[in-house]
């Protein structure tokens, strides 16, 4: 579990450093972490459906439907930093973008609740060596 949370942690500096740049106002290191930050989610993101989620439903998870809620959770962190980026690009107000930020901050920190309380746990014993590959590949660097 170790792995995943460290790869988790990872992405979080991540759109920390665009939170920092935000605040500062500093337009060119926003950009550039606010691109990194999308390039690493969409990358980590794609690597847990594609190998954690199947080892989530393996262990199953009472009470709760894993394939709905995870991937509804990937989607609306995906489609939102494309979309805080594409504001990013169009040079939206700052007042606009600290809104879409917070919005973004928000879901990230419940996403990173749950998997660290509910989804990981879950999967640890269940990942199969290839997807432990997967998701190793795919992990933000720190």
């Amino acid at each position: 579990m170790r792995g995943l949370l460290e790869a988790q942690d990872a992405l979080r500096d991540r759109f920390d450093d665009f939170r920092r740049a935000l605040d500062r106002r500093d337009e060119e290191a926003y950009r550039v972490a606010l691109t990194d930050f999308h390039g690493c989610l969409r990358r980590w993101t794609e690597a847990e459906e594609r190998a954690l989620l199947p080892a989530v439903l393996r262990a199953g998870v009472p009470g709760r439907d894993p394939r709905r809620e995870l991937r509804l959770e990937w989607v609306q962190l995906r489609e939102l930093t494309r979309y805080l980026l594409s504001q990013v690009h169009e040079r939206a107000t700052v007042a606009d973008l600290l809104g879409f930020t917070e919005n973004l901050a928000r879901r990230l920190t419940a996403h990173e609740s749950e998997m660290e309380s509910v989804y990981c746990p879950a999967a640890a014993t269940e990942l199969t060596p290839d997807e432990w590959k997967v998701l190793q590949e795919a992990a933000p660097e720190p």
